[in-house]
């Protein structure tokens, strides 16, 4: 039960950084496309949901 735990928050730890990565690299190209508040949510979204999510999986608190 515990690997489970560790690789759902690893995986989206690394999911959520990523794209919070491609979307401040490219945000301006996204910009053109998507509406720009838009990118912006998604950018602080993913960027704080990552990082919460790499402090549950370095700290290791589970709900078992």
């Amino acid at each position: 039960m515990l690997g489970q735990y560790y690789l759902a928050t690893g995986a989206g730890a690394f999911l959520l950084v990523a794209l919070a990565v491609i979307t401040g690299l490219f945000g301006r190209q996204l910009r053109k496309v998507f509406p720009g508040r838009k990118v912006l949510l998604t950018h602080k979204v993913c960027a704080l949901g990552g990082v919460l999510l790499a402090l549950l999986h370095v700290l290791g608190a589970h709900g078992d």
